[in-house]
């Protein structure tokens, strides 16, 4: 089981290592930035403009693909930019190793609902958006097959420790649900070739 995580434009955080730990097989972490943040740097609208500045989204739209190619995983869990990145990079690199993705409030994506990724993703959007509506957002996407939308009762960013949204109960919650599905592909992976051996 390969499992790619894509980061925010935070990168790749001590805290999402360490939400990484709870997964079985090979796990790859995908960041904006070839090294872990510090944390002097950790301000959410320091973070945006070195984003922009070093990658912006069509760049890190290009690197989760190149990821995607030489990876080759089974299931994706991309959080803000990075899993708009990854609906991107999935829409331009259909794989059919990839099962799944779960996706944590991908806001960019209202400028790419017209794509589909070609895998069963999973879509948790905040309650609001502060620029832009939702609700025509989530209409749109549940016109794709194999979607699933779910508008949280959370703030954007509820997931990372260091967003001023971060909710702990959210954390755990979707954490467990993360984990549930690699596990459960890990399964579906295991049966199928075992049938095959039979």
């Amino acid at each position: 089981m390969r499992t790619l995580i894509v980061s925010d434009i935070f990168g790749c955080t001590n805290q999402l290592k360490d939400f990484c730990e709870q997964f079985s097989g090979k796990v790859l972490i995908v960041s904006p930035y070839d090294v872990t943040a510090s944390d002097d740097e950790l301000h959410e609208q320091l973070m945006y403009d070195k984003f922009i500045d070093r990658l912006g989204h069509d760049g890190y739209a290009n690197k989760v693909q190149e990821a995607l190619i030489k990876f080759s995983p089974d299931f994706i869990i991309g959080f803000s930019a990075g899993a708009t990145a990854a609906w991107r990079a999935l829409a331009m690199t259909p794989l059919k190793r990839v099962q799944k993705m779960i996706a944590f409030y991908p806001g960019q994506i209202r400028h790419f609902t017209s794509l589909n990724p070609n895998c069963h993703v999973d879509i948790y959007f905040p309650d609001v958006e502060k620029h832009f509506d939702l609700n025509p957002v989530i209409t749109t996407l549940k016109t794709i097959p194999c979607l699933y939308v779910i508008k949280s009762r959370y703030k954007h960013g509820f997931m990372n420790a260091l967003s001023e949204n971060f909710n702990h109960d959210a954390y755990q919650h979707y954490a467990n649900i993360c984990l549930n599905e690699q596990q459960n592909l890990q399964e579906i992976t295991d049966n199928h070739l075992l049938s095959c051996q039979a």
